[in-house]
């Protein structure tokens, strides 16, 4: 009940980001893999980086899972940073 509480709130975030989607919700899961292919002309990992530099949030670029144009984000943590990621998520991207 708790995660899918936070994979609900990672969704409805992921859902107003700008050229963010989200193909298959996870189901079981403790990670989703939003496509954010529309940056940086699909170069997750060179995303992942610029994001890592300006906003001291780290994900995974989808490629190193068979997943190229997307970033793996893990929800199996607290609300709290949940909350402070999705913000800089959105912050990094409306910035870009």
């Amino acid at each position: 009940r708790v995660m899918k509480v936070k994979r609900d709130y990672v969704l409805g975030e992921l859902e107003r980001m700008d050229g963010v989607s989200v193909a298959v919700p996870p189901d079981g899961a403790f990670y989703v893999l939003p496509d954010v292919s529309g940056y940086y002309d699909g170069d997750d990992t060179r995303l992942c980086l610029d994001l890592l530099k300006e906003k001291k949030l780290a994900l995974v670029p989808g490629s190193s899972f068979g997943a190229p144009g997307t970033v793996r984000i893990s929800y199996a943590t607290s609300m709290e940073e949940l909350e402070v990621a999705m913000t800089k998520m959105r912050e990094f991207l409306e910035g870009v």
